[in-house]
């Protein structure tokens, strides 16, 4: 294992100053006392450290903030990639300033959606934040091109646009390919696709994941179009699946989200003669879900690597302040998460 590389916050405790001082002592020396310079130096002596050039450039730009914004805290995923960007941020000496944009779809059908993600691209443009990190919803181009005069760092999560900046996405098509070929081993043949339309970029590659598995596997994969992506959701569509689903045949309720596969689960509950996964096997594809050990059934899923996607967003925004830097697009792959459920 490579020796841990030194940080300003470990700097920080060996010198028993505050992160403050010590970045005082890095950018303005001379409003730090004498004895705290001293012991300040002495621990980055002992401990070999080397300040990080791309997060002083950054500082230079503006102030020492780097703005995250996220579509819906209430969704595991982002709150990973928050808590993974806090803690790499601070280890930099740097602060991470957290929008919720409150990401909703009023209706799948027309298609509406409610969120406030311009107006906080607008917000941390005027307060010259260092860099933002953009989870995005739609394609971030435009509001990215109209604050490119007040930040210049950015880097775009969780949304596949090529463009003026660094990426870190999640690999969704992934996630449908685990999901079809964890179904296929588990004796599945015939398995419902549930989703509303594709009307976000995770779905469709969700779904096109899992066409591709069913393809090369043989399995018979039917696609349901679900009314949302909630549990109430779920439950319609499960209603429906098993009402119309040949008797005695054993099947699968693949749901693009696990909020859709809970509300499955719920139905089965109330249907003692279906058994789990005998008769009927439920996966969701979202890794939201935690199972806790008072669920009646733990929902087979994917994880996600939410945390390092913050970190590697962090390293990226600092990247982007280098004078030769080119841009990166960064996948990073899911893993099975197997429950009772399959």
């Amino acid at each position: 294992m490579p020796p841990e590389v030194p940080t300003m916050k470990k700097v920080a405790e060996v010198a028993g100053v505050s992160l403050g001082t010590v970045s005082n002592y890095m950018n303005q020396p001379s409003v730090v006392a004498p004895a705290t310079r001293e012991k300040v130096q002495s621990a980055i002596d002992r401990l070999g450290y080397i300040r990080n050039a791309a997060a002083r450039d950054l500082k230079r730009q503006g102030n020492d903030g780097i703005g995250l914004i996220v579509p819906d805290i209430l969704n595991r995923l982002f709150v990973e990639i928050a808590r993974g960007a806090q803690l790499a941020s601070n280890r930099e000496g740097l602060s991470l300033l957290l929008a919720n944009a409150v990401y909703r779809f009023t209706s799948f059908h027309p298609l509406a959606t409610d969120d406030q993600q311009d107006q906080y691209l607008d917000v941390f443009a005027e307060e010259r934040v260092s860099g933002i990190l953009y989870a995005a919803m739609s394609d971030p181009t435009a509001g990215i091109n109209r604050i490119r005069g007040h930040v210049r760092p950015v880097v775009v999560i969780n949304y596949d646009q090529p463009g003026d900046w660094c990426s870190v996405l999640l690999d969704n098509q992934q996630a449908g390919r685990l999901g079809g070929e964890h179904l296929h081993e588990r004796g599945f043949r015939r398995v419902y696709f549930v989703s509303p339309h594709d009307v976000a970029q995770p779905l469709a590659d969700r779904r096109a994941g899992a066409r591709d598995a069913a393809s090369r596997l043989g399995l018979d994969l039917i696609e349901f179009t679900a009314d949302g992506l909630w549990f109430d959701d779920g439950r319609r569509a499960a209603e429906e699946i098993l009402r119309s689903a040949p008797p005695g045949e054993r099947l699968a309720f693949l749901g693009a989200t696990d909020e859709l596969a809970l509300g499955a689960l719920s139905v089965l509950r109330e249907r003692p003669e279906l058994r789990i996964p005998e008769d009927v096997g439920v996966m969701g594809l979202e890794g939201a879900h935690d199972c806790q050990p008072s669920d009646w059934v733990s929902l087979s899923s994917v994880t996600v690597p939410g945390h390092r996607m913050g970190e590697e967003a962090i390293r990226l925004v600092l990247d982007e302040a280098r004078p030769m830097h080119r841009h990166e697009r960064l996948t990073l792959p899911v893993t099975m998460r197997q429950g009772r459920s399959t």
